[in-house]
């Protein structure tokens, strides 16, 4: 009998400290940063591995990149053959790792015409005349779990004092300071084609920001009003069920690690950042030569060859 209950006490003990191990994991979210160029084709794409963990935890995670490095203090870093391993305090550390593929779940496509006529983007720094701008987002097959899973929010800023008469029909207009932005917003596993027109001068424009997000929403409130929209018609009984799968499709599936399917991830998401259109340059020595000169500057000059 005492031998039975040391088994049991030892079984139960060992159950226990692997309920533990297992409570120690790390949490992890993936935020990838890519940039952009003025056509919209991605030229780095790095990941930000960010881990949260409430006690002193050993951590093992799995990525291919050209050079991985971490952005806090952790004991005993390392990466080598595609797997970052470190120990990591209570609280959250993170490293930066640099993809090896440039490949993303989105296609980007920026076209312009500048009066009619089609325009390269590095041209329009300085330009005036009646400027469209379009984009494209297709959906990249290989990656398309990534795109099914989260919602593009795609955001232009337009300088109100060099581009009037702005015109988008499928964007959300705000004026913020001295610009004026436009927002658009592409559902999961959904493709778009967006334009812009403006009377523009001397023109210039920051560059397109993009954000890949899981959506939130609140269901209840959008399928209260969907039923009421519709009651007294025959669909009024069918609207919730309708509704629930139409809303669950537009949060997306669960978040899947964008490095390799062992990472267990809490969530993924992307920032990209296109290429800036500059403001012109000014004209060299404009200032200087428009300053009146001294007595001395122009004795000076007399000298000059």
């Amino acid at each position: 009998m005492k031998r039975r209950l040391t088994l049991l006490l030892l079984t139960v003990l060992l159950l226990l400290s692997m309920s533990a191990g297992a409570l120690a994991q790390a949490q992890k979210d993936e935020v990838v940063y890519a940039r952009l160029d003025l056509e919209g084709v991605p030229t780095g794409v790095y990941l930000i591995n960010a881990f949260e963990a409430g006690e002193e935890t050993r951590v093992v995670d799995y990525g291919a990149y050209t050079e991985a490095f971490p952005l806090g203090s952790v004991t005993g870093f390392s990466y080598q053959n595609g797997e970052a391993a470190f120990t990591m305090p209570a609280g959250r550390f993170s490293y930066q790792g640099t993809l090896e593929s440039l490949a993303l779940p989105w296609l980007f496509a920026m076209s312009y015409t500048l009066d009619g006529q089609p325009v390269e983007a590095a041209a329009l720094s300085g330009a005036s005349g009646r400027l469209e701008g379009r984009l494209r987002v297709r959906i990249n097959e290989e990656l398309r779990q990534y795109a099914n899973s989260l919602s593009l929010q795609v955001t232009l800023s337009l300088d109100s004092d060099n581009c009037l008469n702005i015109r988008s029909d499928k964007a959300t207009h705000a004026l913020a300071g001295g610009s004026r932005t436009l927002s658009y917003v592409v559902l999961p596993g959904q493709e778009a084609d967006y334009t812009f027109s403006a009377d523009v001068h001397d023109f210039h424009m920051a560059g397109v920001q993009i954000a890949g997000v899981r959506m939130g929403m609140d269901t209840a409130m959008y399928q209260a009003s969907a039923a009421a929209a519709l009651a007294g018609s025959p669909l009024e009984g069918a609207v919730s069920g309708l509704m629930a799968n139409f809303l669950e499709g537009m949060q997306g599936q669960p978040s899947v690690s964008f490095t390799d399917a062992r990472n267990p991830v809490r969530s993924l998401q992307f920032v990209l950042m296109g290429e800036e259109i500059p403001a012109p340059a000014p004209p060299p020595d404009t200032a200087e030569a428009q300053a009146p000169q001294t007595f001395w500057q122009r004795l000076l000059n007399i000298f000059k060859p």
